[in-house]
């Protein structure tokens, strides 16, 4: 049986949802983990985050992670 286009085209939609949803709990995770940042700098991100989600998750992306250093813990 063949799946027509609206079909195929509202699980690409569902797939691409979740997949979204899902960067978006490990950036908040990530970001409520982080110690080396203040409260109110995390409050921000996390705003940007929640009201411009694919460009705020661009943005924490290239601008919000800094370079681990060799001695420090991954969470």
């Amino acid at each position: 049986m063949l799946l027509d286009i609206s079909s195929v085209l509202l699980y690409t939609i569902i797939a691409l949802l979740f997949a979204w949803l899902v960067v978006l709990i490990v950036t908040v995770v990530t970001l409520s983990r982080r110690r080396d940042m203040a409260t109110a700098i995390k409050i921000f991100w996390a705003a940007v985050i929640f009201f411009a989600p694919l460009i705020g998750l661009i943005l924490y992306f290239v601008f919000g992670f800094r370079k681990m250093d060799r001695n420090s813990r991954r969470y």
